[in-house]
């Protein structure tokens, strides 16, 4: 059995690039069983044209998806994690960034009730002092 989409499940078109077809079977073997076809298939017999049960691809594009879910939910999990660290390493930043600044202020503050203090005491002597 040949068929263009490799993964298996429901194919799309055969190797000749003619498209598929639904029929019935009529056998006695799988009587009303539905099955994929190549639109040339049944009157190039001889060729080996895309024939696939609908049942079976039905269960292989199952088994494709979960796979392809599998696949997903793992990187959706690598992205989250990935996610979780940058958002921490951007908080531990963003602290680090906020203490410095809280120093930096405190050292602003302290800068300034010195030179308050130093503007008072000299305030006070220049007030003392006999003119």
């Amino acid at each position: 059995m040949t068929n263009m989409n490799i993964n298996g499940g429901i194919p799309s078109r055969c190797w000749c690039g003619k498209g598929i077809v639904t029929y019935v079977s009529k056998t006695e073997e799988n009587p009303y069983r539905r099955f994929f076809r190549c639109e040339i298939g049944l009157q190039r017999k001889k060729e080996n044209h895309v024939f696939k049960w609908v049942d079976e691809a039905l269960l292989d594009e199952i088994e494709r998806m979960a796979e392809h879910q599998a696949r997903l939910d793992e990187e959706i999990e690598d992205l989250r994690i990935s996610m979780k660290k940058t958002v921490q390493e951007e908080v531990m930043n963003h602290n680090n960034v906020g203490c410095l600044g809280i120093l930096f202020g405190l050292l602003c503050l302290g800068q300034s009730m010195i030179d308050i203090v130093m503007v008072f005491d000299s305030s006070f002597i220049l007030k003392i002092e006999p003119i």
